[in-house]
């Protein structure tokens, strides 16, 4: 074997041509320590060449939409070489099919392949999955010989590694800029949820995802000096999908219910757009209304959401189930407002995750969980009930399924501070 040195073509790269071992593990943790692995591998064909004294060494990639195989790094003259890629009984094709070591010839002008081998391939494997080819080519010296081809085999072994790991840095990179957006979609829908202040709001809303970012929601804000707007939705399904319905019906409902006084009427207009708009099998159970302070009174519409809970001054609770279904799953609804005296109550909305907590095995929490729930906290305030409430629920033991979102009104402290 003949040996060729040379300065070496990249300066990241510090390999040894005078012994096979010492190339490989240098070449093994240069290439591991680089982040380009087609720049890496242009200067290792190169190096490749010297090694095995040839004019001509390629790295054949498996193109994982055509499956194809197409030359990611090559050194000196390689056409002939990428025309034997394309053949599917080539030479390169039955190394990358069988998994082994080949040789070959170059084609003659007129009599097809010349006798002896002037073409050494070897695939790149890692487990069951081809990955490519490495191909030499012409060597001046002669045909190659059985050396030539174990040293190629284990060439072929670590650009194989390193191709793995190139793979997977890339997935990690993607996957950490997923991360990363995921995190400003949940920062930015976090943006979105009014803040509580119980020194001016007689309305309190939390919500804990069960991902980064929340198919559920919910809203308040004063419309004028004594009436609050109000709505809790759940959208279906989970993931960036459910958060971007979300953001929407989120915005319909703000824009909306400042001009709307009837909350049956915004959430119809809503119920058209998501019609028109939101992908099929999609849909938002929704309950939206206004909270008159002054008088106590309670207007609100219900479409297919959980049945809001009142909370009377006696403790006794009296649920208000929906009479239509979820918007965005019929073109038109029906739906009639509904209206309550709170009297110094508290109104509770919610969404399934809630009700449909369960610890271990045991059942979900349901209804009746959620109010024994309340009632062993019913001397805090109500800001301070809710977390709570979601803070024992977010515990070891407990099973989550789903987004989890209430909001309440707290007509009593109205009354205390009038």
């Amino acid at each position: 074997m003949t040996v060729v040195s040379r300065r070496k073509p990249s300066a990241e790269m510090t390999l040894d041509l005078a012994d096979p071992l010492a190339f490989l593990a240098a070449s093994c943790r240069d290439l591991a320590s680089l982040r380009d692995f087609e720049a890496a591998s242009a200067d290792l064909m190169e190096l490749i060449a010297q090694f095995l004294d040839a004019q001509t060494a390629c790295l054949f990639m498996v193109d994982e939409a055509s499956g194809a195989l197409v030359c990611r790094a090559r050194h000196g003259p390689a056409e002939w070489l990428e025309r034997e890629a394309q053949l599917s009984a080539g030479v390169l094709a039955r190394c990358l099919r069988g998994g082994r070591l080949e040789y070959g010839g170059r084609p003659g002008p007129r009599k097809g392949r010349l006798a002896g081998s002037s073409l050494l391939c070897a695939p790149l494997t890692a487990g069951d999955q081809r990955l490519g080819v490495i191909a030499v080519a012409d060597r001046p010296a002669g045909d190659f010989r059985a050396a030539d081809g174990d040293f190629l085999q284990a060439a072929a072994a670590m650009l194989a590694l390193a191709a793995s790991n190139a793979h997977l840095r890339q997935a990690m990179m993607r996957q950490e800029g997923i991360r990363q957006d995921l995190d400003l979609a949940a920062e930015i829908q976090r943006s979105l949820l009014p803040k509580s202040d119980p020194a001016r709001f007689p309305v309190h809303g939390l919500n804990l995802p069960i991902r980064r970012v929340s198919g559920d929601f919910f809203d308040f804000f004063w419309l004028d000096e004594d009436r609050i707007a109000f709505a809790l939705g759940d959208v279906s399904g989970k993931g960036i999908n459910a958060a971007l319905l979300m953001a929407k019906t989120a915005g319909l409902f703000r824009c909306l219910a400042k001009r709307h006084d009837d909350p049956a009427a915004v959430l119809e207009v809503i119920n058209s757009e998501l019609w028109e708009t939101a992908s099929r099998g999609m849909f938002v159970t929704m309950v939206g209304g206004i909270y008159d302070s002054p008088t106590g009174r309670v207007v609100f519409a219900n479409a297919g959401h959980e049945p809001p809970l009142l909370r009377a001054t006696d403790r006794d609770y009296h649920a208000f189930p929906a009479e239509q279904p979820p918007l965005g799953i019929l073109p038109a609804l029906d739906l009639a407002s509904q209206e309550i005296d709170l009297a110094g109550g508290e109104f509770y909305i919610f969404s399934d995750g809630l009700t449909e907590y369960r610890y271990g095995d045991s059942e979900a929490l349901g209804v009746k969980g959620l109010i024994q729930l309340l009632e062993s906290m019913a001397d805090l305030p109500l800001e301070e009930r809710l977390r709570t409430l979601l803070d024992d629920l977010d515990q070891e033991g407990w099973e989550v399924r789903d987004d989890l979102t209430v909001l309440a009104i707290d007509d009593a402290w109205v009354r205390h501070h009038d």
